[in-house]
């Protein structure tokens, strides 16, 4: 059974989800760290960093905990810059 959204996600906010979660996969990369070692190290379910990654509708709580990992991003400005 596949779940039909009731007010399905706008064009323009799926481009904005997908633009967040690409730039978490490019900070996943660059530490070397498959998804499930990062999910692992970070204590982070994988299901809702997998849902981060790919785009999808995700928490906010998982994305302030996933940049939480990153000492570079000092706050959300800094990792919305240039997204």
């Amino acid at each position: 059974m596949v779940y039909e959204r009731k007010n399905p996600i706008s064009v323009q906010d799926q481009k904005v989800l997908s633009a967040i979660g690409n730039k978490v996969y490019k900070l996943r990369e660059a530490t070397g760290l498959s998804l499930e070692r990062f999910c692992a190290k970070n204590d982070i379910p994988r299901i809702s960093y997998t849902n981060l990654e790919a785009g999808k509708n995700f928490h906010m709580t998982t994305l302030l905990k996933v940049l939480a990992t990153f000492k570079d991003i000092k706050s959300l400005s800094d990792f919305f810059r240039d997204l």
